[in-house]
């Protein structure tokens, strides 16, 4: 499947983006990636959809190719993030798109949808980062304060710069995070997520495209609504599909009981032996809910007939559509 790399040129500087199928065609799906990685990370979820359709995925702010100011002091919440793919889609996409993400990713899509639903016609989130309520509103009742954990403690202390690629693969495979992922997720991450550089020494290096200040800064920047995001979303009767793994996930027990209680027409999907990295283990599984969004949202087919699908949550056709 051919695919062809974009550069947009926005307010603040241009974002990069990676464009799979037909680029005469209009963009049927968006797909945002987790903290720290970069669209190339997911070629091999996102290629294949470009069969029938063109789907793209975008480097977000201090990630990948895309060249916007990051400076981790200034960075509050995942706003910003919103903003700059609400920016994206008002200049790349012709109507409506499904729009996915994994971690981050995920919850962006969220806010995404939460402040420009006209954007959105579904949502497909991988484990989004969506925490306990009760988390957020401190965070919005005490802004002054910035709490580090231990993810943005972690990505403050990781390695910058390798000698090469080859040893940046050789250091990461089968190893933390990277132990569960199939192939070539590594190999594609490594593509887009180093640039080539020089050390303090002088010597030829290749070192992340995401600085490890700018991941920090992002993991402990969590002043984000998107429980009232969510709302919103409910209120546009925009379908969303949450995946959740049962293998140490970010959506904790409490935060999917209390989703799937207060949005009924929201499907949770529970996903037995995967990780948060359920994306790069089971792929297909992600691809598969992308394809029927698209099949069903922007092709306008139902399960009977031809035609558009009523865009709601509720009645017989998003219940067979499951």
């Amino acid at each position: 499947m051919t695919m062809h790399r974009r550069t947009t040129e926005v307010s603040e500087g241009t974002q990069a983006s990676l464009h799979f199928g037909d680029p005469s065609k209009d963009m049927a799906a968006l797909w945002l990636h987790a903290t720290g990685f970069n669209a190339m990370t997911y070629r091999s979820l996102l290629a294949p959809l470009g069969e029938r359709h063109r789907v793209a995925g975008l480097d977000m702010r201090g990630h990948g190719l895309t060249d916007l100011p990051a400076d981790p002091k200034a960075l509050k919440s995942w706003h910003v993030y919103r903003d700059d793919v609400i920016e994206f889609l008002e200049k790349e996409a012709s109507g409506p798109v499904v729009l996915g993400g994994h971690s981050m990713g995920g919850c962006v899509s969220l806010l995404v949808a939460g402040k420009r639903p006209d954007l959105v016609a579904g949502l497909v989130l991988a484990d989004p980062v969506i925490l306990n309520p009760r988390f957020y509103f401190w965070r919005h009742v005490l802004p002054f304060i910035r709490q580090t954990n231990k993810m943005s403690r972690q990505a403050k202390r990781r390695r910058a710069e390798f000698p090469d690629r080859q040893t940046a693969y050789e250091s990461y495979k089968g190893k933390s995070a990277f132990s569960t992922w199939r192939e070539p997720f590594l190999s594609d991450y490594l593509e887009d997520g180093f640039r080539e550089a020089h050390s303090s020494e002088g010597e030829q290096v290749v070192r992340l495209t995401c600085e490890p200040a700018w991941e920090s800064a992002t993991f402990s920047s969590q002043r984000n609504q998107p429980w009232g995001a969510l709302k919103k979303v409910q209120n546009a009767q925009i379908p969303t599909v949450v995946f959740r793994p049962n293998i140490r996930p970010v959506m904790t027990n409490k935060v999917s009981n209390l989703m799937s209680s207060r949005y009924r027409e929201l499907i949770l999907r529970e996903r037995p032996g995967a990780t948060h990295f359920h994306p790069m283990e089971v792929p297909f599984e992600v691809r598969d809910e992308l394809a029927r969004q698209i099949a069903y949202l922007i092709d306008g087919y139902s399960p009977g007939e031809d035609g558009r699908l009523r865009r709601t949550l509720h009645g017989s056709e998003w219940d067979d559509y499951d």
